[in-house]
């Protein structure tokens, strides 16, 4: 939460950034100019098992400030800092945090400069333009994301275009040319510079949902096998009926090697999901398919947080031996738990097999349980298990935050 008081990366890309606020604060020298300022602070317990079992309780602050000039003009900076109570896990490209015979769980301790960009923002939300470091989120996450369960955020150094050209139609655009991943600066694997773009083009359709084509082109400095072009198509739908509504989510992606990529890569990304809603809970049941056909040839996901399941097993399209891919079947249900309008749930069931082989890689569960009957404040419990068959071996992930912004 930012509050408002009123008064009369890659380095290049910064030093742009601020030379375009100061060109604009310039061009707007006359208009009002007002500051916003806000903090949030979220602390978290998290217990993952599989063979070993690693514990992490880190807390997490948010430093915000916003610059606004005139109706049109902004300046964003976030910082964020990550704190230690135990060292009991692993992450294993920070070298001082690195715990070998522990599961690894990704929260290091650390502090940097999580977002700072300036922006141009047409009040009638018809035009908005952000170039600097930025959090940036694509659809439901899974080919750009935020990874915001993580206490450190990924971000990205680029520009961003939002604009909405006729009614019922959005088109978004972005260039990329740095990720800041969750593991943090001090990380080996940390950043990631990159000459990338994506775009985004939604249409609204009465009363049916929305239809989105989109493209992400991934073209990596210096981790060429990530380098993959991916287009898709995406359909959102919500018809509303008599005392329900009908819900559905239809999603097919094609996916080509880039860049230098010297693998030869031709793969595909199914989704589709159908269910209905009655109150306040949605029931859903889903089909999930990552291709694979060997080690190299597989649909990826590498600006993506974890799907699939709370353990995190599947942040990467499984490869073993003969089998490689990765093909889900889910049924779920959310929504607000009857009587407790602030308590919200979520309980899904998986079956994981592969796309290319026989194997059957297992069972798993997620729960979650989310809070926000306090002013300001969110707890919320979530809880992943996985009952392995031929992958992996069994594991729980589970874990416990309070958030509180001011």
């Amino acid at each position: 939460m930012l509050k408002t008081l009123s008064k009369a990366s890659r380095a290049p890309l910064l030093v742009v950034g601020v030379g375009c606020a100061g060109l604009l604060i310039s061009d707007v020298s006359n208009a009002q100019v007002s500051m916003e300022y806000g903090a949030d602070l979220r602390y978290r317990y998290e217990w993952f098992d599989i063979d070993e079992t690693s514990k992490a309780s880190t807390i997490r602050l948010g430093l915000k400030a916003k610059a606004n000039v005139g109706d049109y003009f902004s300046g964003f900076a976030e910082f964020e800092a990550v704190e230690q109570f135990n060292d009991g896990y692993n992450v294993p490209t920070v070298p001082d945090q690195n715990k070998p015979g522990y599961p690894v769980i990704a929260d290091p301790s650390g502090s940097e400069m999580n977002q700072a960009y300036v922006q141009y923002a047409d009040p009638a939300g018809l035009l908005q333009m952000r170039a600097g470091r930025q959090e940036i989120m694509l659809n439901n996450g899974r080919f750009i994301s935020t990874s915001g369960l993580r206490q450190n955020h990924q971000s990205f150094n680029g520009f961003t275009l939002t604009t909405v050209p006729v009614a019922g139609l959005k088109l978004e655009y972005g260039y990329l040319n740095r990720a800041l991943r969750v593991l943090g600066e001090r990380a080996s694997n940390g950043r990631a510079d990159m000459d990338s773009h994506f775009y985004n083009l939604g249409y609204q359709i009465d009363n049916l949902g929305t239809l989105k084509t989109y493209g992400v082109l991934l073209d990596y400095d210096s981790e060429p096998t990530n380098s993959v072009d991916t287009y898709g198509v995406r359909f959102e739908g919500g018809s509303p009926m008599a005392g329900w509504q009908l819900l559905s989510t239809l999603e097919y992606a094609i996916q080509r090697d880039a860049g230098h990529n010297p693998n030869h890569v031709d793969a595909e990304y199914q989704l589709l999901e159908l269910g209905f809603q009655v109150s306040d809970i949605a029931y859903r049941a889903g089909y999930n398919l990552l291709s694979g056909e060997s080690l190299t040839n597989k649909f990826i996901t590498p600006l993506s947080h974890s799907f699939n399941s709370l353990t995190e097993l599947f942040l990467v399209n499984p490869s073993v031996g003969d089998n490689h891919g990765l093909e889900v079947f889910s049924v779920n249900a959310a929504g607000k738990v009857p009587g407790v309008d602030a308590l919200t749930f979520l309980t899904v069931l998986y079956d994981y097999n592969a796309d290319t082989g026989d194997a059957h890689y297992g069972n798993g569960l997620d729960l979650m349980l989310e809070y926000k009957g306090l002013s300001k404040t969110t707890i919320s419990w979530r809880l992943g298990r996985y009952w392995a068959d031929e992958l992996n071996d069994d594991a729980t992930r589970t874990s416990l935050y309070l958030a509180y912004s001011f």
